[in-house]
């Protein structure tokens, strides 16, 4: 049988050291054992953040950090502007609401990223967060978070990041950048299974925890912020995914953050370059925010038979999401992916017409 090509947008690839990893005893979350892991994870996701913040570790999806930095840094009515190009931002803006927060959209056409000046003229001084997710999985476009960062700078709105597609293979500088929440999670880039996420708030959002009225409890991180100071969680964390970070990170500092980077860059590029010599294009209008975690691949009326026939070849990708589903599907080079991999893909391509 031949071997599955999986290069899926989420959960990825685990690579064979991080399964095995996971392939062992047991421990207690409050033992010494786990408080001196819990230790080297979190100093290894704050090289991966680039921040001297902390960064705590949830039980969840990536989900889950979303709703812990609405419930922890705002109050009921608090206006927040939210950019909206795809899936994922809208997800925040639609949850924002949720938490009965004054949301202010800010529309971006499909396949473009989201414009600094134009989401800025809706900032104003009553504004008190502003949310952009870094690379919106759905379009497969990158926002200029350094930009969004300078634009805010000295401001007391509050830039938070959803990054869960982003961390680990696009690079970010949390304090250099200016941005205030990051959160991502385990099972992109970060080469783990799917059950845990990360967030890390800066002393500016610290500062607004101190007056929010949401309801909290799971994800109270003042409480968080007290475990941390011993290494662990205030609840029982997932601990064989913890097992696999701390390998996961072990393999992204052996081959060096900087040539993570190049290798995402070099995989996008080879695919886009690839499925244009095939005939097809990607779906981002500029090639400058074309995601290096992922490529959404513009096929109009076919992407849904392409996902099918690459299948039947052994290549998983994924599919576009509505509205765009007929005519986008995505490949995901985040994470353990590699040359061969990219090649075998644009080889099972080429044979469906």
């Amino acid at each position: 049988m031949k071997k599955e090509v999986l290069l899926m947008v989420g959960p990825t690839t685990v690579p064979e050291r991080v399964l095995q990893a996971m392939n062992r005893k047991s421990i207690s979350h409050r033992s010494k054992e786990y408080c001196d892991m819990h230790q080297r994870i979190r100093e290894g996701l704050k090289k991966i953040f680039r921040t001297q913040n902390e960064v705590f570790i949830l039980t969840s999806s990536g989900t889950g950090a979303m709703e812990a930095a609405l419930q922890n840094c705002f109050s009921v009515g608090d206006e927040v502007v939210v950019p909206v190009l795809g899936t994922f931002s809208e997800q925040f803006a639609s949850m924002a609401e949720a938490h009965k927060l004054k949301v202010i959209r800010v529309e971006v056409d499909l396949g473009e990223a989201a414009d600094v000046d134009k989401v800025m003229e809706h900032v104003t001084e009553n504004t008190k967060g502003l949310f952009v997710v870094h690379n919106e999985s759905s379009t497969g476009v990158t926002n200029d978070l350094k930009a969004f960062g300078k634009a805010l700078e000295g401001s007391d709105t509050l830039l938070i990041t959803d990054s869960v597609s982003g961390a680990g293979g696009l690079e970010i500088r949390m304090d250099e950048w200016n941005i205030d929440i990051v959160l991502s999670s385990s099972q992109k880039a970060l080469m783990a299974p799917a059950g845990l996420a990360f967030i890390s708030l800066s002393d500016k959002a610290w500062k607004a925890t101190e007056s929010s009225n949401l309801p909290k409890f799971y994800f109270d991180l003042n409480k968080s912020r007290k475990f941390q100071e011993i290494n662990q969680t205030p609840n029982t964390p997932a601990v064989y995914n913890m097992f696999a970070v701390e390998e996961a990170l072990n393999i992204i500092f052996e081959e060096g953050l900087d040539n993570v980077y190049k290798r995402h860059m070099e995989n996008s590029q080879q695919v886009i370059e690839g499925i244009r010599k095939l005939g097809y294009d990607i779906f981002p209008k500029d090639d400058k925010y074309a995601s290096r975690t992922l490529t959404a691949v513009y096929a109009p009326g076919k992407a849904k038979d392409i996902v099918k026939g690459l299948a039947e070849q052994g290549i998983i990708v994924n599919a576009g999401l509505p509205p765009i589903a007929d005519d986008v599907f995505r490949v995901g080079t985040m994470g353990y992916v590699y040359k061969e991999d990219i090649d075998a893909f644009l080889e099972a391509l080429s044979k469906i017409n």
